[in-house]
């Protein structure tokens, strides 16, 4: 099973080597888009605004900013439990005090470190198919070169993806209890908090 899925998130990486960047901004600018800076995205009121982070994004955010990944990063929620009844789950997320914690005066406060999914809102690619989220800045005019950066931005976001996927699976030992508390299994193994 987990070789299978391996398997298939290869050929997946592959076919995301092959996305042509010109088709996805020639797709980004006939939808149109203009950031509005209303931070929407950032903020609970508006729904909900969980970041997903790589181990290589927190490592990033400290660097910028000096915190530690225990500053800013948390598990991501989950009710999967071990024999011993040990928390894990998989992957990392922004903390939040409902809005992000990185939210300040309106502004993002690490907007030049910031997640690929901040960098790439309000678009993504699901099985290699450009997909929108609700922004009140989609159908506002952007410029070609804008759409080349994002579409970019987009296919490095979607590569990076697939490689953590099949970087987590590659290191997966199953819900062992090897210690206490909440693992979180990454790409780079497991983390115990």
């Amino acid at each position: 099973m987990k070789e299978t899925k391996i398997s298939s998130l290869t050929k997946a990486l592959d076919k995301a080597a092959s996305i042509d960047e010109k088709q996805l901004a020639r797709e980004i600018r006939a939808i149109g888009f203009k950031c509005r800076n209303c931070a929407h995205c950032c903020r609970a009121e508006y729904g909900d605004n969980t970041v997903f982070i790589f181990p290589s994004e927190i490592r990033r955010i400290c660097e910028k900013t000096g915190l530690k990944r225990d500053d800013f990063a948390m598990p991501t929620p989950s009710q999967d439990r071990d024999s011993k009844g040990n928390i894990h789950t998989f992957e990392w997320v922004l903390a939040k005090n409902g809005d992000c914690i990185f939210l300040k005066d309106g502004l993002c406060g690490i907007y030049e470190s910031r997640p690929y999914i901040c960098k790439t809102y309000p678009f993504y690619l699901l099985d290699g198919r450009l997909m929108i989220s609700e922004c009140e800045g989609i159908g506002g005019d952007i410029t070609e070169e804008d759409c080349r950066k994002l579409a970019a931005l987009l296919k490095e976001r979607y590569i990076a993806e697939i490689k953590e996927s099949i970087a987590l699976l590659e290191r997966f030992r199953g819900f062992n209890p090897t210690g206490s508390g909440v693992c979180i299994h990454d790409s780079e193994g497991e983390h115990w908090v």
